[in-house]
């Protein structure tokens, strides 16, 4: 059985500029070359070995943590595990990167940047006075999106923090909040003198 047929998922020819950081050393430019949900391959001058710690950060994709699996020459087969919520959103950024013909409806279509922050959980009060433990993924000017472990309805309004939004769509295990720019309009207050 050859390698091909011994991976758990089938890779995309994809050629973007990549960084790579090996053992937590310092990063180093490299290009990718193909990737799957579980795999990938890069073109880097560096040596490694099998089962090295890596951290890839792929321009307009991902940041991927995971293991050396194999040498080539040239460079190197990555690992990785990613939840199945992850796994989801790079297989739809994949496909959306390796066939941008067909991708004109894909696209994200916010207006501003987004900004990960994997790690902040805030509390969110919803429409009927509960609250809500979520995890922030990515947030914006505009709206954010969060990890929940329920969906509120959509169209509701929620708060986020201390921003009003609306509960816009929901996500492979959360919701997207668009905020209430009417809500964030500040009141004139007329000041003592």
């Amino acid at each position: 059985m050859s390698n091909k047929e011994n991976r758990r998922f089938q890779r995309v020819s994809l050629k973007l500029p990549a960084t790579v950081a090996i053992n937590a050393g310092e990063e180093i430019p490299a290009e990718l070359i193909n990737i799957s949900p579980g795999d990938m391959a890069l073109m880097v001058d560096v040596d490694v070995i099998q089962g090295d710690a890596v951290v890839v950060s792929i321009d307009g994709l991902d940041i991927i943590e995971g293991t050396v699996a194999r040498n080539f020459p040239d460079g190197f087969a990555v690992s990785f595990r990613l939840s199945k919520g992850r796994r989801t959103k790079l297989i739809e950024r994949i496909m959306v990167l390796a066939n941008p013909n067909f991708a004109d409806g894909l696209k994200d279509r916010r207006n501003t940047p987004r900004h990960r922050d994997m790690r902040s959980r805030t509390v969110c009060r919803l429409s009927d006075g509960t609250s809500l433990f979520v995890k922030i993924m990515d947030k914006s000017v505009d709206g954010v999106a969060v990890e929940a472990s329920r969906q509120p309805p959509v169209g509701s309004v929620i708060h986020i923090g201390r921003q009003r939004g609306i509960v816009m769509r929901h996500s492979p295990g959360g919701f997207i909040v668009v905020y209430d720019k009417k809500a964030a309009t500040p009141k004139r207050m007329l000041r003592a003198v």
